[in-house]
């Protein structure tokens, strides 16, 4: 009979052990990156560039646009000490959390994103110390009409489409409207008027912050 408790005690402290391991192995494989994403490719590395070549077009652009630019932004914005943006930076975590949004709202509207876009862009004038400088936007893109185009989101009649940048970019007149909602960028199920659904912004900006 004790024999048999002891069997018992010792089945149970095995299947608890062989339970743990197992939850352990799977949170420990779900932490870990995708194979694919692990492994560079030819076509990213084919893109990596040297830092002599960084060098060369981060001073070609010191001469080229900050220099030939400079006296007439200070003109413009009537200050004697605007130094115009060189850097943008973004927290890594947060750029991937936006690709696996961006992947995740896309997908829930059918939409298969190719690519991200770049939109030079300058601050308004009541945007605090980033005020007048310049800086970028992020948009994914997918293919339409043959070409890769920027999109994000937007609401009408209670029904999400893509709104592709083009076509409301060089619109001076364009705002987003109660009947033209775009998805608030989060995970929300909610929709805001006037709030961005898949452009990415609001990196910190050098100058005028200190991140070199």
């Amino acid at each position: 009979m004790k024999y048999f408790k002891l069997l018992k005690l010792k089945f149970k402290v095995t299947i608890t052990l062989f339970l743990a391991v197992s939850m352990l192995l799977i949170s420990c494989d779900e932490k870990k990156p995708h194979q694919a994403d692990v492994i560079p490719s030819k076509d990213m590395l084919a893109h990596i560039i040297k830092p002599e070549k960084a060098v060369t077009i981060y001073q070609n652009y010191e001469k080229e646009r900050i220099d030939i630019l400079k006296d007439t932004l200070r003109a413009i914005y009537n200050d004697d000490n605007f130094n115009d943006t060189r850097r943008v930076w973004f927290d890594l975590k947060m750029l991937k959390n936006y690709i696996a949004y961006v992947e995740k709202k896309s997908a829930e509207n059918n939409i298969s994103p190719e690519g991200l876009q770049f939109y030079f862009s300058v601050y308004g004038s009541d945007e605090g110390k980033q005020k007048n400088h310049q800086t970028f936007f992020i948009a994914p893109t997918t293919k339409n009409e043959g070409v890769q185009s920027g999109y994000t989101l937007e609401t009408v009649d209670d029904k999400t489409q893509p709104l592709f940048l083009k076509t409301i970019l060089s619109n001076r007149k364009y705002k987003a409207t109660q009947s033209q909602q775009v998805e608030k960028a989060g995970f929300f199920s909610i929709t805001v008027a006037d709030e961005d659904g898949l452009l990415l912004n609001d990196g910190e900006t050098s100058p005028p912050m200190e991140n070199n």
